[in-house]
């Protein structure tokens, strides 16, 4: 993305968690922290509080403005669910507008009601640069 005038950068760095619900669903929403400010992911990183051998994990799904698999499309997509979302990482860019979120969507694997994954607590972690706009 060509750089705004005046922009000063930074590192970016957040990370949240959530508990997924009783079907195994659950979103974590990244956004910028003001509307003069963009950012440029390069890195996800996602996990759960579930055991290394566990035989059900959920899938996650990076998206752009949207918060469920329902109205997913492919222009809201970043990238392929992973089937590891109990511990896997995303690389490559992401561009997050001002007004614009990054969600991060837990859900079961296909063919899987997700009642294992009930109370699971899956986490991430995105990094990058954020831009702020000066002036």
């Amino acid at each position: 993305m060509p750089a705004w005038n005046n922009e000063i950068s930074s590192d970016l760095k957040k990370s949240k968690q959530i508990t997924l619900d009783s079907g195994g669903n659950g979103v974590i929403i990244f956004d910028p922290d003001h509307a003069n400010q963009r950012w440029e992911v390069t890195k996800i990183v996602v996990g759960t509080n579930q055991n290394a051998t566990a035989t059900v994990v959920p899938y996650v799904t990076p998206a752009l403005n949207t918060v469920s698999l329902a109205t997913l499309s492919a222009g809201n997509q970043r990238g392929a669910a992973t089937w590891s979302g109990n511990n896997d990482v995303f690389s490559g860019l992401i561009d997050v507008g001002p007004c614009d979120f990054l969600s991060l969507i837990f859900s079961p694997p296909k063919g899987n009601s997700g009642t294992a994954l009930s109370g699971v607590v899956g986490f991430a972690i995105v990094t990058g640069t954020k831009f702020t706009k000066r002036g």
